[in-house]
């Protein structure tokens, strides 16, 4: 019997980082601002993140009608939950979509070349997946100041614990001390952006966002601590939880 879908392995993107980088500002707007048309947009930019591998594959030449085809479908799908939440909404979440457009065509290029993954296309991938925030925040009728706050805040905790999962990842693959040193540098900087942007925007809102910046400075702490070997899966896991723990932290915080 004929497929007429590609199995579902090639529709997942296998980078499970992404999961948590699409899931942070996704869950982030959607808790702030939870309205049906920030719930529709929420699916549509599920329906792109799926669509992704079979893109890359359309893109880079594969002729496989199976993957077209998923393609297409998933296309038409986000097209119609972004048509509802435009007709539930209006226009004014599109602000922070167009504004993370560059960001979306950097990222996918170097997805579709299959660049080595550097630190600043992985920063930039976070920041465009940072856009959802405010999308869905301004779809729920919060302000531009909300939004980029949220869209702040979610882009530079990501992008310090990606700064902290490369380095410990360096050290898992016996990098040199040069190259250990030199990754060492983007964990201090995003850590410190993180907790000084905490401490000017949260902290004086109350033990919520008091609490938050607090959490940041754990996390800063936790990234200076001495290197132990542990496999990589746990190390997802791990960070995964911690950032589930810091959605809810930051979410009483934002309210």
């Amino acid at each position: 019997m004929s497929r007429a879908l590609p199995p579902l392995r090639q529709l997942l993107p296998a980078e499970h980082g992404t999961w948590f980088m699409l899931a942070f500002p996704l869950l982030l707007g959607l808790l702030l601002r939870p309205t049906a048309a920030g719930l529709c947009l929420g699916l549509a930019a599920l329906a792109v993140f799926l669509a992704r591998p079979a893109l890359r594959r359309v893109a880079t030449g594969q002729r496989d009608p199976l993957q077209r085809r998923a393609l297409a479908l998933l296309g038409l799908l986000a097209l119609a939950l972004g048509g509802g939440a435009l007709a539930l909404a209006g226009p004014r979440f599109l602000l922070p979509l167009a504004l993370a457009a560059p960001l979306v065509v950097v990222a996918l290029r170097a997805d579709f070349s299959r660049a080595v993954r550097s630190l600043p296309v992985e920063l930039t991938a976070q920041a465009a997946f940072g856009a959802l925030a405010p999308a869905i925040l301004l779809a729920g009728g919060g302000t531009v100041r909300q939004g980029a706050v949220a869209w702040l805040l979610a882009s530079l905790v990501g992008g310090a614990n990606l700064a902290h999962v490369r380095h410990v990842l360096g050290h898992a693959h016996g990098l040199s001390p040069a190259e250990l040193r030199r990754r060492r540098v983007p964990v201090h900087a995003l850590h410190l952006l993180l907790l000084a942007a905490s401490s000017l925007l949260t902290a004086g809102r109350g033990p919520a966002g008091l609490f938050w910046t607090l959490w940041t400075a754990l996390l800063y702490l936790r990234a200076l601590w001495p290197y132990r070997p542990m496999p990589a899966r746990i190390l997802g896991w791990r960070e995964g939880f911690l950032s589930l723990g810091g959605l809810l932290v930051l979410w009483r915080a934002l309210l």
